[in-house]
């Protein structure tokens, strides 16, 4: 059987003020009217049953998840411990060893659902041969905010050895990228079976693999399997060291919607270049992102800006600080004058 396991740990800081720390951005309609965590579980749900579809969250998001996506199987992590810990729990829990996992993150966006499925179905074939499937996009743009997967030898139709995986690149690395042609956007989506992601687990993480085995046995609570595990992801832990890696390249279009600048990609900009979400009145306004869910955003003589208006907070900025709403959110959260609007 398939299992569909969708990893919504995120704290989605880079949409504040509409995503909040009770309602992150996975929570959240952000490219379209329904929450993104649900655009993700009915993207499979042709092949993949909701009661075969397990949901990695934190704690404090149990009640709002149990709500959008009720019969799914949730597993509440006591704090976030990064992906690879997330996967490791979801493949003891109730996953035969021979099922296949497919791994999705809760909040990306993937429009071709036809195309995506038929990626999927090929790629559950490559992992019942025993490898570790990964989808790797095809480039549209040299894009510096998306780690790559160098491919190596074909296997099959469209399936590829993985030769190595790249950090985050700088802008000529990234144009070096897509000259060579050799390289895919990690998209973050895997297919396995549950016994080789084990395997592999155990390989490079022995120490954890112990008290994972541990608490499968019952034998320590989750709490303390959660305090003794690595902060680290999959692709560190796992997916750089291990052989019998594929890749599959894929061509649906796709974005991880890492910011409010992801709506450029989603939504059709108006003749002024302005992305325009609920009422909006401008003179002199181009190439602005305006989203208000509540009342209207009135500009004049603006450009270049990012304006968000949710309930009680209004957030405004050049595009080019976007990367930096973290740390404005950080600061936001020392101030206990400002808490409350987190």
């Amino acid at each position: 059987m398939v299992y569909g396991v969708i990893l919504a740990g995120g704290r989605g800081e880079r949409f504040w003020p509409k995503s909040k720390k009770k309602y992150p951005k996975q929570l959240l309609p952000i490219v379209s009217n329904q929450p993104m965590i649900l655009e993700t579980v009915e993207r499979v749900s042709s092949l993949i049953p909701r009661n075969r579809i397990v949901i990695v969250a934190g704690k404090e998001h149990g009640v709002a998840i149990k709500k959008i996506v009720p019969g799914a199987t949730l597993l509440l992590e006591p704090f976030g411990r990064n992906t690879a810990c997330a996967i490791a729990y979801a493949a003891v829990f109730e996953i035969n060893p021979e099922d296949i996992m497919l791994v999705l993150p809760a909040d990306h966006y993937i429009p071709d659902k036809d195309l995506f499925l038929k990626t999927l179905k090929k790629a559950i074939k490559v992992a019942k041969e025993g490898r570790l499937v990964t989808f790797g996009v095809v480039p549209t743009r040299a894009e510096t905010g998306y780690g790559y997967i160098e491919f190596g030898d074909e296997i099959t139709k469209d399936v590829y050895e993985v030769k190595s995986f790249k950090e985050k690149p700088n802008q000529m690395q990234a144009q070096r990228f897509i000259r060579e042609g050799r390289f895919l956007w990690n998209s973050g989506v895997f297919v396995w079976s549950s016994e080789k992601i084990l395997s592999e687990i155990e390989k490079s993480m022995p120490e954890f693999y112990k008290e994972l085995l541990n608490f499968k046995a019952e034998r320590i609570s989750l709490l303390k399997l959660y305090r003794k595990a690595p902060n680290i992801s999959i692709d560190y832990a796992v997916m750089e060291k291990a052989r019998d890696v594929a890749v599959i390249k894929s061509c649906f279009a796709w974005d991880d919607v890492g910011s409010w600048l992801a709506l450029e990609r989603v939504y059709k900009a108006d003749s002024r270049g302005n992305i325009k979400i609920g009422l909006h009145k401008g003179l002199r306004t181009k190439d602005c992102i305006m989203v208000s869910d509540k009342g209207v955003i009135a500009t004049l003589g603006t450009s270049n800006l990012i304006i968000i208006r949710h309930k009680d907070a209004v957030f405004v900025c050049d595009k080019g600080s976007a990367g930096d709403i973290k740390k404005l959110v950080h600061q936001l959260s020392q101030d206990k004058n400002f808490k409350k609007y987190l």
